[in-house]
């Protein structure tokens, strides 16, 4: 199965000087567990719920820090084409739970995450069951 059959298409995203509290909010808001940064340079970078622990466990204010000085600059990011377990492998062994998907133009097609994935085989293995 490739991942662009199962990630999800609708990447909440936020300039670099959004605060913390305010990146927190929208992804409660959206129920997600990251944002997507289009950074100056027009390079993609992540955001993650560990990210704003970390930051807030080491001190940074919530309500004045920037996404741009917590945030995963340089992403990994995957083709939607990737096979799921490729990209499982990748998030396994870099140790992450959320993957930026980009097309081949280099556009943001989406953001895998851990959830889609675990989803995903869960249906393709009742799939199987019931065939």
């Amino acid at each position: 199965m490739e991942i662009g059959e199962i990630i999800s298409h609708s990447v909440l995203t936020v300039g670099p000087i959004t605060t913390l509290r305010d990146a927190a909010r929208a992804m409660v808001e959206r129920r997600v567990g990251s944002v997507v940064i289009v950074t100056d340079d027009g390079k993609p970078a992540i955001m993650t719920e560990r990210d704003l622990m970390r930051a807030i466990a080491a001190g940074a204010n919530p309500d004045e820090a920037c996404v741009e000085d917590h945030m995963t600059p340089d992403a990994i990011s995957a083709s939607p084409s990737w096979d799921i377990l490729e990209a499982s492998k990748q998030m396994r062994e870099g140790g992450f739970r959320h993957l930026l998907v980009m097309d081949e133009n280099g556009t943001i097609a989406g953001v895998l995450s851990m959830r889609d994935v675990l989803w995903a085989l869960l249906d393709q293995s009742s799939a199987g069951q019931h065939a």
